[in-house]
């Protein structure tokens, strides 16, 4: 599994529910650490060590007119180089993810703000690529404060998967990443074992199924 480092730029996190949300959930994760940025100037030489460390790199932020917080433009000016980013970042992956005060749905040609995520956020695609890091699809959160329970449950998972599932989207790699994450549950929770267990076996015998299913679909399409 892949290390991963959340770099939080928020500038009142301490009052944000969403924000609140997301740390308590990365508490339980393995591999997975956040870094707060704070307002005070950086320790580039700490900071440029700790970047070195994890494999997965994650921004995550509220997003402000259209970008992110002051406080990751500025840490990012003092902390990334070009010399530091082609010599200690390649090959590492970049991820954003992005609260928003709307409805993902306005974010496209023709609706209220007219562009999408992916064109407002550009210069992080820009920036991985000049860093010769692997840009990730955006993650984004929009009007949290308007979920309920079972939205945040399913909004918790897909976050996890966001910060250790390997980066391929096919149900698979879905697959795999819940059968590691029941192992490590089984791991640490006795009362609930043998539940766990049946649930990992019931995933494993469904599995066989359906590769016996894809067997079938492949065959039919060669006859025809």
């Amino acid at each position: 599994m892949k290390k991963t480092l959340v770099i939080i730029a928020h500038p009142e996190v301490e009052s944000s529910s969403v924000q609140r949300f997301l740390i308590d959930s990365i508490k339980e994760l393995p591999c997975v650490d956040h870094y707060l940025l704070r307002e005070e100037t950086p320790d580039v030489l700490a900071d440029r060590v700790k970047l070195k460390q994890y494999q997965r790199i994650i921004f995550q932020f509220p997003m402000y007119w259209y970008s992110a917080p002051y406080i990751l433009k500025k840490w990012l000016d003092e902390v990334f180089s070009v010399e530091f980013a082609e010599n200690h970042l390649t090959d590492k992956e970049l991820g954003i993810v992005v609260s928003l005060g709307l409805s993902e749905h306005n974010f496209a040609s023709g609706r209220s703000e007219k562009y999408t995520l992916s064109e407002i956020f550009r210069p992080f695609e820009a920036l991985a690529n000049k860093c010769h890091m692997i840009f990730l699809p955006i993650f984004s959160i929009p009007l949290f404060s308007y979920l309920e329970e079972k939205e945040k449950k399913k909004l918790l998972i897909a976050y996890e998967q966001y910060l250790t599932k390997e980066n391929l989207a096919t149900f698979q790699s879905k697959e795999t990443w819940f059968k590691e994450k029941l192992n490590h549950m089984i791991e640490g929770n006795t009362e609930e074992k043998e539940k766990l267990a049946n649930i990992l076996s019931v995933m494993e015998a469904n599995r066989e199924e359906l590769e016996d299913l894809l067997v079938i679909v492949k065959e039919m399409r060669l006859e025809e």
